[in-house]
Formats: C-alpha cells, sequence, structure tokens
C-alpha cells in the first residue's frame, strides 16, 4: 500500500527549511549554452547564460542511461542533499529543467549552479599560477569550514579531491559534485541498536581513498573526507597529487612509503579488515611524511601529518582542524580583494589541452609517413643504391682521426723514398725473379688499377705488391712465394707497401709446388708431449 504523499509545504515553511525558496522548475529555452566544463559517468557539464539576467551558470546535465529504472539513486541523493545544505564554501541549486527524450536522445535532468572561474586541479595546472603560502590558507579554511558544516549535519561527501572543489576569481572556495554524497548515522545511535550502519567502499577517487576503504572497511564516517582533504592540502604544495596510485595495491603501497605500515601499535586491529584476509604482514615502512614536507613548514607539516593518519579514530576532524595552530601562525588567511585575477582553468580544459596535442603529434606523424613514402627508403636501406667515389681532387665529408697523416702518392724512381712510406724498389739484379712483378722493362714501377681478384700476382691489396701486372708472374691463388728474408713484401708481386719481415731464425723457405699444382698438405702430428720445444720447420 503507497502511502500518500505528504502536503506541499507553504513558501513560509519551506524558507524555514532550507532557509531560502524554490520557485520550481525552469526552461530550457531561458539557457544559452556556449561551451563545455566537464563530463562524467553520470552526466555534463555545461557553461551557459541565462537569457533573462545575463548571468553566467553551469548546467549538469544528468544522464537516463535506463530510462525505465527512473533517475539514478545517486542524482536523487544529491538533489536532496543540495536543497538541504546551506551554506558559504557549499555549491547551492539556482534552478532545475527537464529535458523530455526523443527518438534520438533519451530523459535528461538539468540541475542549474552558479558558475566559477576554476576547479582546483585545473588551477594547479596552469602554470602561470602560483599560489601565495596565505592564498592556500584562505582555501584550506573555506574547505574546512564547509566540511565541518557538512560532517555536523551528518552528510559525507565520499568524493573530497581537487577537481571538486570550485574556486573564483575573488577567492571563494565552493565544495561541488554531490553525486556520491550521503547521510551518516553515529556509532551510538540507539536506533540502530548500537551498531554503526555499513556503506559501500567503491567510493572516492583512488588517489584521495583512505586506506580503511581500501583494505574494504565498510564502516565509517567523517574521516574519510579528512583524508581527501589531506591529498588537497598536500597537492597545492607539491602542484601534483602526492599518491598517484596505479591499482588499489599500488595505491597502499604508496601510502605504506609515505605515512608508514600499519601495526597493532599505530592502527589497532587494523587486520581484522576485510582487505587483510590472507596477509601475514605488510613490508615495514618507516613513516616519512614529516621528513619529505618538512619545507612547507612546521604548522603546515603537523597539520597535514594528522590529516594523513592512517589509523582512522585517531585522524583530525574538521573542527579540530580549524582549531590547529596552522590558521593562527603568520601568513595569515589572505584577504580575497587582493588575490590575482586568473584565465579561466577548469580540469576538463587540461584534458582538452591535452588530447589536443596528442592529435597534432599523431599529424605529424602521419606527415613525415607520407613523405618517406613517396621520397622513398633512405640511403641506408636502399638496395639497389650504389656506392660512387667522390670525384679527383673532392675530399669525403669524413672527420680524420687526431694524428693523421696523408700516405704519400706512389713513386716511380729507384731513389730514396718519402719518408714514411716503405723500403726502395729493388734493384735491376732483380728484374728476373718471378716474384718481383712490380718492375717494368725499364726498371721503373708506377701504380696501375688492380687486376680483377682471383689471382694473387694481380692482387696488389691482399698481398702487398705495388708494381704494375705482369703475365710472366701469373701463379694460383692458392701459391705462395718462398719466404726470404731479403724481399721486401709478402706477396708475388714484390710491393714495398710494409717493411722487411723478419722470420725467426733457422725458419725455412716453403717450398714451391710445380705450377697449376697445389702444395702438399702439412704432415699431421699428434698433441705435443709437455715440455717438448716448438718445432718451427
Amino acid at each position: 500500500i503507497r502511502k500518500p504523499l505528504a502536503p506541499r509545504r507553504s513558501p513560509i515553511e519551506e524558507e524555514k527549511a532550507y532557509g531560502r525558496i524554490f520557485k520550481g522548475c525552469g526552461n530550457q529555452n531561458d539557457y544559452q549554452v556556449t561551451t563545455k566544463l566537464g563530463e562524467g559517468t553520470f552526466g555534463e557539464v555545461h557553461k551557459a547564460v541565462h537569457t533573462a539576467t545575463g548571468r553566467a551558470v553551469a548546467l549538469k546535465r544528468i544522464l537516463m542511461h535506463n530510462e525505465k529504472e527512473g533517475m539514478p539513486v545517486t542524482a536523487l541523493r544529491e538533489i536532496k542533499i543540495l536543497k538541504a545544505l546551506n551554506h558559504p564554501a557549499i555549491i547551492g541549486v539556482i534552478d532545475m529543467f527537464v529535458v523530455r527524450s526523443t527518438a534520438s536522445e533519451a530523459l535528461s535532468v538539468y540541475m542549474v549552479f552558479p558558475y566559477m572561474d576554476h576547479d582546483l586541479a585545473g588551477l594547479l595546472e596552469n602554470e602561470r599560477v602560483k599560489l601565495q603560502p596565505s592564498q592556500i590558507k584562505l582555501y584550506m579554511k573555506q574547505l574546512l569550514e564547509g566540511t565541518e558544516y557538512m560532517h555536523r549535519n551528518h552528510i559525507l561527501h565520499r568524493d573530497m579531491k581537487a577537481a571538486n572543489l570550485l574556486i573564483s576569481n575573488s577567492g571563494m572556495l565552493l565544495i561541488a559534485d554531490f553525486g556520491l554524497a550521503r547521510a551518516f548515522d553515529h556509532g551510538d545511535n540507539p536506533n540502530r541498536g548500537g551498531k554503526e550502519r555499513k556503506y559501500t567502499n567503491c567510493v572516492v577517487t583512488r588517489w584521495y581513498r583512505p586506506p580503511e576503504l581500501l583494505l574494504g572497511a565498510r564502516q565509517y564516517g567523517g574521516e574519510v573526507d579528512m583524508w581527501g582533504i589531506g591529498c588537497v592540502l598536500g597537492e597545492m604544495f607539491m602542484r601534483r597529487p602526492i599518491l598517484p596510485g596505479t591499482s588499489d595495491l599500488d595505491q597502499l603501497e604508496k601510502i605504506w612509503i609515505l605515512c608508514g605500515s600499519p601495526n597493532q601499535h599505530s592502527w589497532p586491529n587494523f587486520d581484522s579488515l576485510p582487505g587483510c584476509d590472507g596477509v601475514k604482514r605488510f613490508i615495514n615502512h618507516p613513516r616519512k611524511l614529516r621528513t619529505n614536507y618538512e619545507h612547507i613548514g612546521k604548522e603546515t607539516c603537523d597539520l597535514l601529518d594528522r590529516l594523513l593518519t592512517c589509523n582512522p579514530r585517531d585522524r583530525i576532524t574538521a573542527a579540530q582542524a580549524l582549531d590547529h595552530d596552522y590558521f593562527w601562525t603568520d601568513p595569515l588567511p589572505a584577504d580575497p580583494k587582493t588575490l590575482p585575477q586568473y584565465e579561466a582553468s577548469h580540469e576538463f580544459d587540461k584534458r582538452g589541452r591535452y588530447q589536443q596535442q596528442q592529435h597534432h603529434q599523431q599529424q605529424q606523424q602521419q606527415q613525415q609517413q607520407q613523405q618517406q613514402q613517396f621520397a622513398g627508403p633512405p640511403p641506408h636501406m636502399d638496395p639497389h643504391r650504389q656506392y660512387r667515389p667522390p670525384p679527383p681532387g673532392v675530399i669525403p665529408p669524413q672527420h680524420p682521426p687526431p694524428g693523421w697523416q696523408p700516405r704519400p702518392p706512389p713513386y716511380n724512381n729507384n731513389g730514396p723514398p718519402p719518408p714514411g712510406y716503405g723500403p726502395p724498389p729493388p734493384t735491376m739484379n732483380n728484374m728476373n725473379n718471378p716474384h718481383h712483378g712490380n718492375q717494368n722493362q725499364n726498371g721503373g714501377g708506377g701504380w696501375q688499377p688492380p687486376p680483377p681478384r682471383g689471382y694473387a700476382a694481380f692482387d696488389n691489396r691482399r698481398d702487398g705488391g705495388g708494381g704494375p701486372p705482369n703475365p710472366n708472374n701469373w701463379q694460383p691463388r692458392r701459391q705462395d712465394p718462398p719466404r726470404n728474408n731479403n724481399m721486401g713484401g709478402l706477396g708475388p708481386g714484390g710491393g714495398h707497401g710494409r717493411a722487411p719481415m723478419n722470420l725467426p731464425p733457422g725458419l725455412p723457405a716453403r717450398p714451391m709446388a710445380p705450377q697449376g699444382q697445389l702444395p702438399p698438405p702439412p704432415p699431421m702430428r699428434g698433441p705435443r708431449p709437455s715440455g717438448e720445444p716448438l718445432n718451427y720447420g
């Protein structure tokens, strides 16, 4: 049996209950949408202008993923809580309207909020913004005042993070996005039989989630919001999230490294939480928070240390934080009238700039790939490219090593060679030596291009010969000349590109095989016994 609806309150009763009068639902035509400010799982946020007054507002569109099930319970809670709360540091609802479903779009409910110039996450990403300690203290004071008001009225925010804190150029801070908020009961509530009510632990963005929720706690209170406020305080000084975990386990590991591993002394009965099942002990990490953040000031570091306490029962409350020495020492909270004016900065703008950079980089990569396709493969990858030596007189574009000296040109006389070139050519008496092929009939030897590879007499690069080819000196490549201590080169050409070789004493010349035959293989010998001298024969 359905209960009868409660009678509608009169404007006077409504003003007494909520502190203001709601005029009912507005109309979509009253607002002109300009830009998009953000988006999430349950809706989108757009900037708009009220056509009648010209006031800038923010429209939050609540998406109906399944219209048959009605409005999401989170949206109903947000509307109910925002109508009930009335505080200067908490955002308020200006208007609401409904857009009927069509063939292309589902039913949408819009909530109208005052427009704010920045959110804290976008403001910290702006490189032009430098938050002073007095400015941070002003924002922290407003944040704790609004949180204390919520907790005093038994309301949990459950998504405290920098992106949900809106800031105006006049220095005003507003707590926004109550999509995960709900009412909570104290543990000593007699209506609950002395037992605390259980809530879901799948709340709070991971980087701002307290350790008790990561370990599976389902009985909690306002301390979950205080941990997020501590993360926001550290983020304002560091200009980045201080605990950016990639998973729940990684988030716990980062918390233990900064705040110390839990034990029975610092956090009694922590091992009774569901997340500790099967875990004998955690790696022992000492607490490093005061050491890592001592540069932000003594009182500031102490407040941060008490906010980021792992044991939720020892964590400082909002009322205690407002009475901390941090707010009563220099520098005092800044005067809002003295704050500088900044350009609009939102987290969605930061995300859009990142996406634009990624898109620009992809376009540049595509253009480079297209240019490479039209230009062909690079020179070092082209299989059809052949090396072409530089023209005469052109030095290749290479840097010689230190101390390098150019080799002098070949000579064609019997006089003394240039310094550093080699021994003089053989005399005319050696003209009949078949192994000195670098002499011509006139006794001179000029340089000529090397013959094709495969002939020992013509392969000057292999045998060190420097003379012209001589058909009378032809020998198969497998044949070697007789070793002679007086010969100038090692090849059958008798070249002088190397210094004379001093062979070991008693080493006989290698026997020559008849022309057209290969030399006999060396005799096989067994392993040399220990102590036997080497035999060069």
